[in-house]
């Protein structure tokens, strides 16, 4: 794979939309290309997270507490592990490829890097993730309004 490719390939995550050719060039010469054959495991479900993948080929399955049947398939430009970019975690689930992967793997430090270099990203994701916290927390009070109305029924 190029560097051209893996610039391609982030352009098509949605976490990345509005960076500039610079900021996924930073990105893709900092990430690691990742081989995976189907059945291997990414990562284990209560592992420490402090990267994130990006799918380039294949597809991963995220796994839930050994639930085969209720896995979760995600392919190329999907990005697994967002939240290991920005804070110190653990992983919800275990990711196994469900047939042979290549991923870019981004570190935390990367990541940060990027941000603390180029502030104006720092902001547009600060306003992306509010956005998406405000959109969370109105489903839930959606939620919990019908829950009541029910109770009282």
């Amino acid at each position: 794979m190029s560097l051209e490719s893996d610039i391609r390939t982030l352009e098509r995550v949605r976490l990345f939309e509005g960076f500039g050719a610079e900021h996924l060039r930073l990105l893709a010469f900092g990430a690691e290309t990742k081989h995976f054959e189907e059945g291997e495991a990414l990562y284990l479900q209560g592992d420490p997270a402090d990267e994130a993948y990006v799918i380039v080929d294949g597809r991963v399955d995220l796994i839930t507490d050994g639930a085969e049947d209720k896995a979760q398939s995600y392919g190329p430009s999907s990005l697994l592990g967002e939240l290991a970019l920005i804070t110190p975690t653990h992983r919800p689930a275990k990711a196994r490829a469900a047939r042979k992967t290549v991923v870019l793997k981004l570190s935390r430090a990367l990541f940060l890097r990027v941000l603390n270099e180029y502030p104006e990203l720092a902001e547009r994701l600060h306003e992306r993730f509010s956005k998406s916290v405000r959109e969370i927390v109105n489903r839930l009070d959606y939620v919990r309004t019908r829950l009541a109305r029910a109770d009282h029924l």
